[in-house]
């Protein structure tokens, strides 16, 4: 199950992701900023992710592209895997605590499979 964790709370980027992936994202898949008290870097949003999937930390992982969500990731006790998606330097990612940091989607999704098979979900 996936449940999307974002610390935005804009109606644009909810429309988005619903127009790029109809069915795959509704209010009990997601945790948006409007749900938590105390938003990322705390652990919260995960928390409640977890919480909506009926799983726990350790049956989930999180993915971001953040210093603030790899540590609310790693808070909430999930493996978390960084995707350099931007300008940032990679020590930035390693040093908020990610498990596992790919420079890019393309990357990640290569090794998905393996990664799957590694953590045994």
């Amino acid at each position: 199950q996936r449940i999307l964790v974002t610390g935005s709370g804009q109606t644009k980027l909810f429309d988005r992701l619903n127009e790029a992936f109809p069915g795959h994202f509704n209010e009990n898949s997601m945790v948006t900023a409007f749900d938590v008290k105390q938003g990322k870097p705390f652990p919260e949003p995960y928390l409640m992710g977890l919480k909506k999937a009926g799983v726990a930390a350790n049956e989930a992982i999180v993915i971001e592209n953040a210093p603030l969500g790899v540590q609310a990731g790693r808070a909430a006790g999930i493996f978390t895997i960084a995707v350099n998606t931007g300008l940032l330097e990679d020590e930035v990612l390693l040093d908020a605590g990610c498990n596992m940091l790919f420079h890019n989607m393309s990357e990640l999704k290569a090794a998905w499979p393996e990664i799957i098979k590694a953590i045994q979900l």
